[in-house]
C-alpha cells in the first residue's frame, strides 16, 4: 500500500505538470511560461518516484503504523504544487511559478524525509 501511495503522489505530479504544456499547445498560455512550470514539476516527479523506488525494502519488511501520517504533510504540499502548474496552464500569474518552487521543493524534502523514516523504522 504504501508504495501505492508513493507512486500516486509522483504520477499525480507528473500528470499535472504535464497540463501547462498542453494549455501551451492550444495557444492559453506562452510555451516558455509552460516549460518554466513543466520542467521543474517532472523533474520533482522523477525524483519523488526514485527515491521511493531506492527506498523500497520488498514485502518483507513491514513499516510502522504510522508511516502515513509521516506522509502525509509532503504529498499535501506536493498537491498543492501540482495544482501551481494546473492553476498556471490557465493563467500567467508572476507568483505562481514561485509559489510553486517553494511548495515543490519543501514537499519533496518532506516526503524524501518520511521516506527515510519509514525505512528505518520498517521491521
Amino acid at each position: 500500500m504504501l508504495r501505492l501511495v508513493a507512486f500516486a503522489v509522483a504520477a499525480g505530479l507528473a500528470m499535472a505538470g504535464v497540463q501547462p504544456v498542453v494549455a501551451a499547445t492550444t495557444g492559453e498560455v506562452g510555451m516558455s511560461w509552460a516549460f518554466s512550470l513543466t520542467g521543474p514539476a517532472l523533474l520533482t516527479a522523477v525524483l519523488v518516484f526514485g527515491a521511493g523506488h531506492i527506498l523500497y525494502r520488498g514485502d518483507m519488511v513491514q513499516p510502522p503504523w504510522y508511516s502515513a501520517w509521516l506522509l502525509l504533510p509532503g504529498s499535501f504540499l506536493l498537491a498543492g504544487a501540482a495544482a501551481m502548474c494546473i492553476f498556471g496552464a490557465l493563467v500567467e500569474f508572476t507568483v505562481i511559478p514561485w509559489t510553486m518552487w517553494v511548495l515543490l521543493i519543501s514537499g519533496a524534502m518532506l516526503w524524501m524525509a518520511a521516506l527515510v523514516m519509514v525505512r528505518g523504522r520498517s521491521h
